[in-house]
């Protein structure tokens, strides 16, 4: 199987990431895209909608000269990811399907710091009902209620690796052993971890300091990994050639 993760478009967190605004109003629980996050995802749709069939293929197409061809496609339940999954999905005329474990790290949650006192919103995440009503190609897990996809609260750290590999787990489960293209629709922090459980990455300490591992992630780029039933194989990653200078964020 061919895996491509895919990172969501710039979303109103990002765009604000660096600037007094952000720290002024905080982040958002659940943030939208921006309007260059839709632009980032129309030029990601065209890209993969590409096909070049007079192209020589030579061995596994490295770089997906021929085109992509994705016949899957997944995403988080958190707006972002599922805007930019749809706005691609319609492009390419198959079906999207949302998966509760593909979510960024943390989940949805809003934190506000009173004096000395950090409070926790809890958030849920949106409802069945607004997904169907916004979203109605979207196709939804059994655990999306009227209430929302989120338990609430802030996923533990503990959780975040095992939830990765319950995401690496359903996509073998799902495809390994086919010829399958599957794009998956995330975000920068669970990518991380998904990466590190695939490659079996370890944090190095020296002495008293610990070298994290750090995986770059542009909005809308694209990365692929194959895998088989002998072996793990990264073809490239963060992939923004396809996308203007000026979209690149």
């Amino acid at each position: 199987m061919q895996l491509y993760f895919i990172r969501h478009g710039q979303s109103v967190n990002n765009a604000h990431w660096d600037t007094d605004e952000y720290k002024d109003t905080g982040r958002t629980a659940d943030p939208t895209l921006t309007r260059k996050g839709i632009e980032q995802a129309q030029y990601t749709a065209d890209f993969l909608a590409q096909s070049h069939p007079e192209v020589v293929k030579h061995w596994i197409d490295v770089q997906n000269t021929c085109g992509y061809g994705l016949t899957h496609l997944y995403c988080s339940l958190m707006e972002r990811a599922v805007h930019t999954g749809s706005i691609i999905a319609d492009r390419l005329g198959i079906e999207l399907k949302a998966h509760v474990d593909m979510h960024e790290i943390g989940g949805i949650f809003l934190k506000e710091q009173v004096g000395d006192e950090e409070i926790i919103h809890i958030q849920h995440g949106h409802s069945r009902t607004y997904f169907e009503n916004h979203y109605p190609k979207l196709i939804l897990p059994e655990e999306v209620d009227a209430r929302g996809w989120w338990a609430g609260g802030i996923e533990p750290r503990e959780n975040e690796a095992l939830r990765a590999q319950r995401i690496i787990d359903f996509l073998k489960r799902k495809h390994l052993g086919t010829d399958d293209r599957v794009g998956v629709i995330t975000h920068g922090g669970i990518y991380r971890k998904i990466f590190k459980q695939l490659f079996n990455i370890q944090e190095k300490l020296d002495s008293d300091k610990q070298f994290k591992f750090r995986i770059i992630l542009n909005n809308c780029s694209i990365s692929r990994i194959d895998i088989d039933e002998e072996s793990i194989m990264l073809l490239y990653h963060n992939r923004t050639d396809f996308l203007p200078c000026e979209l690149i964020t």
